[in-house]
């Protein structure tokens, strides 16, 4: 063989080599016209490959153990511990102090309940003393006279009946305990939600993450790409350093995607009242349920015919027209993702809300609590049946003396007319506020359901168009990527199509999470646990 054939083929296989490695982006796409004739353009590839084949494995093993290295130390919190939204919410129901304060506000108003029943138990009084006195007279008969003896008394008294006012009190403490309790499932309910939305806010971040991990691995394969094309003068310097721009731009995008995700799981540890919480996973919900496998499979692509193979190894068969790719598995953020839309009418969202938000319910309690307080104050014109007994007993140096009575009676209050008055306009003042408060709340019910419903369908119908968004980002990509590995593309255009393809995704991800909040919050509106 002659030198310059030497030199020929010796060229022709640099070249064939950039060519197979020139697909390392693509995870798995489709061939254009123009694609499949630049395919063919190179023949030496069935030959050529088994040559290349060993050296490239060798390449990417390395590449594969760096990747792995690399996904170790970002973002997911790998611990031993893998907590559910059911665990993070049993967590802030046993830690939460504002729920320790309204249970303790709950006990409280019990006690007050007890101290009004309290007025219909009698009351026992008694006591016992030495009592020394000397009186002493003036005038034409003076003399002194001493009064000692010793003494003791006790006796109870009891409350008959006072025409209804103590039970009226003791309504007003039941009524008032009871919306205690639906204050204390209210701040439950708050605690439950917002918990869960920081959950979710987790998940978005994690899933945000991931996504800019891949982009960071892609741009860092195709550097490695346009360096060896430019090299042999395939790419234009500036293709070059547009590749280096761009994979800079990632890593600053990862690096901040890897603070929000940290930042969401404090938020999450504060809204469980988690201090010093140890390293921890979460798992997915119903209804945010993208991959969560953040580990990487070696894969070879094949060109009209796709194959999985073992990911301990990397060896495979290379057949006729491949093109292989490695060290990216494609991750697809739809293929495991399962939606399922929310299956109540407004209406009946609307009539369940109204049926169990325990707000409502405290303030209809607050308002027959203040009925019971207007019917107190009316009935301070009214008398009141007593009873009393008691006894007692006096011992004198001369004799001892003990007695025993008996009483029954209705006593008259003491009544200041015009305080009365005034205080039966307060008591009519706060039962309309009550009143008000009550209506008040049923038409906010009414209208956050509706906002939250509406909302919450839109992004319901708007989940599926993102999916569609993403598939057509992925397949415009795909292309973009094929045509810059064989030359009949620019960088522009492939940056482009990245782009347009991670926004897409990111765009996704940020429309679960905002349906999903849209969903807690109609729950919550509900009050649904």
């Amino acid at each position: 063989m002659k030198l310059g054939e030497r030199k020929s083929q010796k060229k022709k296989f640099i070249v064939t080599a950039l060519l197979l490695s020139a697909f390392v982006l693509t995870p798995s796409f489709s061939y254009s016209a123009e694609t499949q004739t630049a395919s063919a353009k190179t023949p030496m590839i069935k030959s050529l490959a088994n040559k290349i084949k060993t050296k490239f494995n060798k390449k990417e093993k390395i590449k594969a153990q760096e990747n792995k290295n690399a996904d170790t130390q970002v973002a997911t919190v790998k611990g031993q511990i893998e907590l559910s939204i059911e665990d993070c919410v049993d967590y802030a129901l046993k830690h939460d102090l504002n729920i320790k304060n309204y249970a303790d506000t709950q006990k409280a108003q019990k006690s007050s309940v007890g101290i009004a029943k309290s007025n219909y138990f009698p009351s026992i009084y008694g006591g016992t003393g030495y009592n020394i006195s000397r009186t002493k007279y003036s005038g034409d008969f003076s003399e002194s006279m001493d009064s000692n003896y010793y003494g003791l008394n006790m006796g109870v008294n009891a409350l008959i009946w006072d025409f209804g006012r103590t039970t009226a009190r003791i309504n007003m403490n039941k009524y008032n305990y009871e919306a205690s309790g639906y204050d204390l499932s209210n701040v439950i309910l708050n605690s439950i939600y917002n918990v869960k939305i920081k959950y979710t806010q987790v998940l978005a971040a994690r899933a945000n993450e991931d996504i800019y991990t891949r982009s960071v691995k892609i741009n860092e394969l195709n550097v490695q790409r346009t360096k060896a094309m430019y090299e042999v003068g395939l790419k234009s310097k500036i293709d070059l350093v547009d590749a280096e721009v761009t994979l800079t731009e990632a890593r600053i995008s990862l690096l901040q995607a890897q603070n929000d995700y940290q930042s969401a799981l404090i938020y999450l540890n504060n809204a469980m009242y988690y201090v010093n919480a140890p390293d921890y996973s979460i798992k997915d919900t119903e209804t945010f349920n993208f991959q969560k496998n953040y580990s990487v499979k070696n894969e070879i692509n094949v060109a009209f015919d796709r194959k999985n193979y073992d990911p301990n190894g990397v060896d495979a068969e290379i057949k006729d027209g491949a093109i292989l790719t490695s060290g990216i598995e494609k991750r697809d953020i739809l293929k495991t993702y399962r939606f399922k839309p929310f299956e109540l009418s407004m209406a009946d969202a609307i009539a369940k809300a109204y049926e169990n938000r325990p707000d409502l319910k405290s303030l209809e309690l607050v308002k027959r609590a203040s009925e019971e307080s207007l019917k107190v104050i009316k009935r301070s014109y009214y008398p009141s049946l007593n009873a009393s007994a008691g006894y007692s007993y006096q011992k004198r140096t001369e004799y001892a003396s003990n007695a025993v009575g008996i009483y029954a009676g209705i006593d008259l209050p003491t009544i200041n007319g015009m305080s009365i008055k005034y205080q039966i306009d307060q008591g009519k003042s706060y039962l309309d506020i009550a009143l008000n408060n009550v209506d008040l709340m049923k038409k906010n019910i009414y209208f956050q359901v509706q906002y939250y419903y509406v909302n919450m369908k839109q992004l319901e119908k708007r989940i599926p168009l993102k999916r569609l968004r993403i598939a057509q980002a992925l397949e415009k990509f795909e292309l973009a990527d094929g045509r810059y590995a064989v030359g009949i593309g620019d960088y522009i255009h492939l940056q482009n199509a990245q782009t347009d393809y991670n926004n897409a995704q990111l765009d996704f991800v940020k429309s679960v999470f905002e349906y999903n909040e849209a969903r807690f919050n109609l729950e919550k509106t509900m009050g649904a646990r």
